[in-house]
């Protein structure tokens, strides 16, 4: 009776075994036969395209291949111009304008602080504007250039600060550098990279 059960399972389990390696193989088969119809579907495609006579769809097929090669922005500069003048304006607005030139170090620390920010606001805008319209070609010279300059901003910066080590203004004098440095290079991009 044990042998018959045994028996019973093994055979149980060889059907099983059958069953699934079958089944197995009509999925192979299947997606093997989709793929092959994918493939003639992408090879008629291809052909249809290579065999256009139409000037049309050739000259559209020749731009969107045809490197770009934008090197400026076209009518952008005055509007950043204004952008980065505006941005001063709002700084010496400000009531830490007034107590920064009064020499209260607090104001000053503040003030250079609040102005570093938004001209490094200005210059992400600037940047990523440039990013999405400039050529890779030019792009890319940008990114080092931009990479190089990062490099001596932060390097300014620090050998400003350090001739205050230790005192109330040395963050006056790192702040300072960073904002000078930053704004200059905001006007320089917009020159550099845009007309009017």
């Amino acid at each position: 009776m044990k042998t018959k059960k045994v028996s019973i399972l093994i055979l149980i389990s060889l059907s099983l075994i059958t069953l699934s390696a079958c089944n197995k193989d009509s999925k192979t088969n299947q997606n093997s036969s989709n793929k092959v119809e994918q493939r003639q579907q992408l090879d008629n495609s291809l052909n249809k395209v290579d065999n256009t006579n139409d000037p049309k769809v050739n000259e559209n097929i020749s731009e969107t291949n045809a490197p770009s090669t934008i090197s400026k922005i076209v009518g952008r500069r005055n509007e950043f111009i204004e952008k980065l003048d505006n941005i001063q304006k709002e700084l010496d607005a400000l009531p830490e304008k007034k107590d920064s030139d009064a020499g209260i170090t607090n104001a000053m620390r503040s003030y250079y602080g609040i102005s570093y920010d938004m001209y490094d606001k200005a210059l992400n805008e600037i940047y990523d504007l440039l990013r999405n319209d400039l050529s890779p070609e030019t792009m890319s010279d940008l990114q080092t250039q931009q990479i190089k300059w990062i490099q001596e901003k932060e390097a300014a910066a620090n050998k400003e600060s350090e001739q205050y080590k230790g005192g109330t203004f040395e963050f006056v004098a790192y702040n300072s550098s960073l904002y000078e440095s930053t704004k200059k290079r905001c006007y320089e991009l917009v020159n550099n990279y845009m007309t009017d």
